[in-house]
């Protein structure tokens, strides 16, 4: 039930994109690559990119469930996992789908935060793949955002939702040592595209 109704309300958003250079051969498009936002942001952009096939990779607890079945429903394939519960097998499923040329989307943050702390999965996953990162973050007015722990962000009806595109990086395979230097450029990129989506 709680998809259908989730489905009338995303149809009344007004979408503004900042960055759309950024997404030349990627969206529309089907080269290889990595979507990394915060778990928070996820629910605007699940509606914006629907229907393309992305893999996401959603935590198994069971708060994640309605976001797995929203997902399902509009068009991309989930993997369950998370750093402590099924997580090595849910990133081997990441990088297979990368392999294939596939895109993927990964909660830089997620699965259970801290809110908006970049987390290494993204980049191993780059590391592994040689797939480019896309940082994407949303601002959303009016909106609402929920008491959990990643302040998940909810537009209202007919909210304008803007969504910030970064330039998609790589890292190079001698990263593979050394995850941190690469993870801290995300966390920064994540930073300056959240700025851009709220215009600040």
């Amino acid at each position: 039930m709680i998809s259908p109704l989730i489905q009338t309300l995303a149809a009344t958003w007004r979408f503004e994109i900042v960055g759309r250079e950024h997404l030349v051969g990627f969206w529309p498009g089907n080269q290889p690559a990595i979507w990394a936002l915060w778990h928070g942001h996820f629910l605007p952009l699940l509606w914006l990119h629907r229907n393309g096939g992305t893999t996401l990779l959603i935590s198994r607890h069971r708060d994640a469930n309605p976001l797995a079945r929203v997902a399902t429903r509009w068009g991309y394939r989930t993997l369950r996992g998370s750093s402590t519960r099924g997580g090595g097998f849910a990133l081997l499923g990441l990088i297979r789908s990368l392999r294939r040329g596939g895109q993927v989307a990964i909660a830089a943050d997620g699965p259970r935060g801290p809110r908006e702390n970049a987390k290494p999965g993204a980049v191993a996953a780059a590391v592994s793949t040689g797939a480019p990162i896309i940082p994407v973050a949303v601002a959303a007015h009016p909106a609402w955002r929920l008491a959990s722990w990643d302040g998940f962000l909810v537009p209202a009806p007919w909210a304008l939702v803007r969504v910030a595109y970064g330039a998609p990086f790589s890292v190079a395979a001698t990263g593979r040592r050394d995850l941190v230097p690469a993870t801290s450029r995300l966390q920064e990129r994540l930073e300056q595209i959240a700025r851009r989506a709220a215009d600040r």
